[in-house]
């Protein structure tokens, strides 16, 4: 009760500054006496592990970040963050099938208000009824799924529960659009073009995580029915990653550009997972922590420009950020990081699990090659949102970036550390 009593403080306060305090005892308090899988640890509610630390932790850091964006209506805002706190901390700390159902489905709630409420165009109501009708056509096989197996819905003894292939499939697809990958993938770039800065933050740091992390929960369900469809997954995960690189070349919309991008790192992250290998799960779990924060910063710069320049097109924001180098600097950071490039954790999840589809395709050449190119083409598309960005003429119609402050480099210097710190240990993220 501890945890909960903290928290409704927290809602409570009207004040920013007790926000913040409270905001840090929460994460001094429920983090440093959760991390560990120890039965002194394990409750009737809550239990949590080394995953469940690491993605919450991210997720505290995040909302950390939002609260020192300025917005329209504050109060309500802060709420929204800290409510969207508590439902994830219910859900990655949850140990029963049903309530992390539950919570994980909640979760996009506080996503559809910061759509509705925070959104300028008339377009996110479609957006947002697009975003409902796919979780609801994913979701309503799992609930069957549930209640025909109500009895073995406790995640610490999930691996006895007995699925058909139909089951395992259900299972599957709401994990999968929530990750997404392609072909549940449409609703991703129409709600982050109509979303607000900080809706678009949320999605791809967070709730984009969601499915991931319900992934690696799952994974032991059915390991003889998960090894018969193996490579079946991991050639339809290849094989699209290849083909949504080739889709960012055509993007001319910044938003646009990095939620396919997002796509396709995180369908990477479903054919890791589904390997169910030690070392495969490293390199989810890596892709994950350094895709959150990277794919946030990048969101954020992407509102930079559009806040100078009115616009979120490419050829329009030439040279943004060619006459200030603050912003070019923490601009390329953002693109090698999404690249992936060292001294980025993404680097390391990229090699673990090139490493790990090697293993398991015995170094056949078809993977070799899909690999390789995939590699390539998702490092070349970063590589061309840099310097579009940052070389060329600036153009006459529009001026230079005025606005990238010291609230600015502070809010990017804080998505951009995380990475670089965990990069240097990597260790504190085995799971």
């Amino acid at each position: 009760m501890k945890f909960f009593m903290v928290i409704m403080m927290m809602i409570m306060v009207p004040k920013t500054k007790q926000l913040i305090i409270n905001y840090s005892l929460v994460m001094l308090m429920f983090n440093l006496n959760m991390q560990k899988q120890e039965v002194s640890k394990i409750s009737y509610f809550m239990w949590g592990d080394e995953l469940s630390f690491w993605t919450f932790n991210l997720s505290l850091w995040i909302g950390f970040v939002l609260i020192f964006s300025k917005i329209n209506q504050p109060k309500i805002y802060n709420k929204s963050v800290f409510m969207m706190l508590i439902l994830l901390m219910m859900t990655f700390y949850s140990w029963n099938l049903m309530m992390f159902y539950l919570m994980f489905e909640m979760s996009m709630i506080v996503v559809l208000m910061i759509i509705m409420t925070w959104g300028y165009q008339p377009e996110r109501v479609e957006a947002a009824l697009f975003m409902v009708m796919m979780t609801v056509m994913t979701s309503l096989p799992f609930i069957t799924t549930m209640m025909n197996n109500s009895t073995n819905l406790s995640l610490w003894n999930i691996q006895y529960m007995e699925m058909n292939k139909w089951e395992y499939l259900s299972l599957m697809l709401v994990f999968m659009m929530k990750m997404p990958t392609m072909f549940l993938h449409m609703w991703l770039p129409k709600v982050h073009v109509e979303s607000p800065v900080q809706g678009s933050m949320i999605l791809a740091s967070i709730l984009l995580k969601l499915g991931s992390y319900g992934l690696i929960r799952m994974t032991s369900t059915n390991s003889e029915m998960n090894n018969k469809l193996e490579w079946i997954i991991l050639s339809f995960s290849l094989w699209t990653a290849l083909y949504l690189s080739m889709i960012c070349f055509m993007q001319t919309d910044l938003k646009t550009m990095i939620a396919y991008s997002s796509v396709v790192h995180m369908t990477l992250v479903f054919a890791t997972i589904t390997l169910d290998k030690s070392k495969s799960m490293l390199g989810g779990m890596y892709i994950m922590i350094g895709h959150g924060t990277c794919s946030a910063g990048l969101f954020y710069m992407a509102n930079i420009m559009y806040k100078n320049s009115k616009s979120r097109s490419i050829i329009i924001n030439k040279s943004m950020f060619s006459m200030n180098p603050s912003a070019m600097m923490m601009w390329f950071f953002m693109c090698m990081s999404n690249s992936p490039m060292p001294p980025s954790i993404n680097f390391m999840g990229e090699l673990f699990s090139l490493k790990s589809i090697m293993n398991w395709s015995g170094t056949s050449s078809t993977v070799v090659v899909t690999m390789t190119t995939i590699m390539f083409s998702s490092s070349l598309y970063s590589i061309f949102m840099f310097y579009i960005i940052t070389h060329g003429m600036l153009k006459k119609s529009t001026n230079t970036v005025k606005i990238f402050n010291s609230k600015n480099m502070n809010t990017t210097s804080m998505l951009i550390i995380p990475m670089i710190m965990i990069s240097i240990n990597p260790d504190l993220l085995i799971i």
